[in-house]
């Protein structure tokens, strides 16, 4: 129990302080004199240092030991989270942003190949959906509290609250996290087996697309929400990201669920309970903004669950090179979401947000339906 506590809280950590500054991107743009677009390279920058650096390292994930890598990537995010806090111009802030990028991959890929080697595999896809609901409690603090303390404080002082929470986190690992008894040792096959793996492609292609529609929709929401009908303040903006808790009970139930019904069936329903959410935020209202927020929360946590466990279900071998390969198709995909709809606000806003995000998902769905299947017979069984 101790042990899924401490994945829970470093994986909380490291998406608390990924998403934190998402709400308060309007302030910047004004604080800065910066455009929408640019203001939202503080997330899509992050994402792809984040995307780079998860691809560089992938062929040593597997020959280093778990914890350790665990223990000293979360001991490096307190650093970038201190300079935040004392940087007054936007190309510091971008720089130590970017930083985070650099560090976040040895907690993110490396949690989900020790989740996957340390527990049964009966039990795999319960265990991912913690860590995937562990993703949407990270995400939902950060945001939820960023907007409150900027406007009681300064948005530095979000950086300080980040960092204290951190250095936490570093001490519950190095205290209470056990070393890796399961590790395959040495596996020197890297990553290039993997792209020759049909199956790992689509479910690489998947994770790109749903998180293209996820952060772009909850990138731009601030925008959205900040202009008439709606006016919302900071702090109500902030309080929309508390949708993010659906995902927090969706993602374990999708787990379990999909130990059952199958990860590819799980993922194909998130997916449609996602396009609903956003459909449904093009009627003009507070009501449809939250519930079209909360439908798409509670699909893409889902079906990253599922998504998660097939990624490591299909591994045959090097499951740590695995992990981070889904995570930068994740990733790249992330940050594009988070840029390129700021390419199209001003002559299409929300209208065409919800075009472009929408429509990722269907491409998520046809990469499942034309890709994610073409796993090896012997290991279809199990997993479809």
């Amino acid at each position: 129990m101790i042990r899924l506590l401490v994945i829970f809280l470093a994986t909380t950590n490291v998406f608390m302080l990924l998403y934190a500054p998402q709400p308060l991107l309007p302030l910047f743009a004004e604080q800065f004199g910066i455009t929408i677009s640019t203001a939202s390279l503080l997330i899509s920058v992050t994402i792809m240092v984040l995307a780079l650096s998860s691809f560089l390292l992938a062929p040593w994930f597997d020959r280093w030991k778990r914890k350790q890598v665990i223990l000293i990537s979360s001991a490096l995010l307190v650093f970038p989270s201190l300079l935040l806090a004392v940087s007054d111009s936007f190309p510091l802030v971008l720089f130590w942003r970017a930083v985070y990028g650099l560090f976040i991959p040895g907690v993110t890929a490396v949690i989900i190949a020790y989740s996957s080697e340390e527990f049964p595999a009966s039990k795999r896809g319960r265990v991912l959906g913690i860590y995937v609901s562990a993703n949407v409690m990270g995400g939902s603090l950060g945001r939820v509290i960023a907007g409150p303390i900027a406007e009681a404080f300064s948005w530095h002082a979000v950086f300080i609250v980040v960092a204290a929470f951190s250095a936490l986190v570093c001490l519950l690992v190095w205290w209470f996290l056990p070393s890796s008894r399961n590790q395959t040792a040495k596996d020197v096959q890297g990553f290039a087996v993997h792209f020759r793996n049909k199956a790992m492609l689509g479910t690489f292609f998947i994770g790109f697309s749903q998180f293209f529609a996820f952060i772009g929709f909850f990138t731009y929401l601030p925008f959205y929400a900040a202009k008439a009908p709606f006016h919302l303040s900071v702090t109500q903006i902030s309080l929309l990201y508390g949708t993010y808790l659906f995902g927090v009970f969706s993602a374990p139930l999708a787990g379990y669920f999909s130990d059952r019904i199958g990860r590819r069936r799980a993922m194909a329903i998130g997916h449609l309970i996602g396009a609903t959410g956003i459909l449904i935020t093009l009627l003009p209202s507070l009501t449809s903004l939250i519930i079209g927020a909360s439908l798409l929360a509670l699909g893409n946590f889902a079906s990253q669950s599922a998504t998660t466990a097939y990624v490591t279900d299909i591994a045959a071998s090097s499951r740590g090179a695995a992990s981070s390969l889904y995570l930068v198709f994740f990733y790249v995909g992330g940050s594009l979401g988070a840029y390129i709809p700021g390419l199209l606000w001003n002559r299409l806003a929300w209208n065409g947000l919800v075009s472009v995000t929408v429509f990722t998902i269907v491409l998520a769905l046809v990469s499942n339906y034309a890709l994610a299947g073409k796993t090896p017979t012997h290991r279809r069984s199990s997993i479809v």
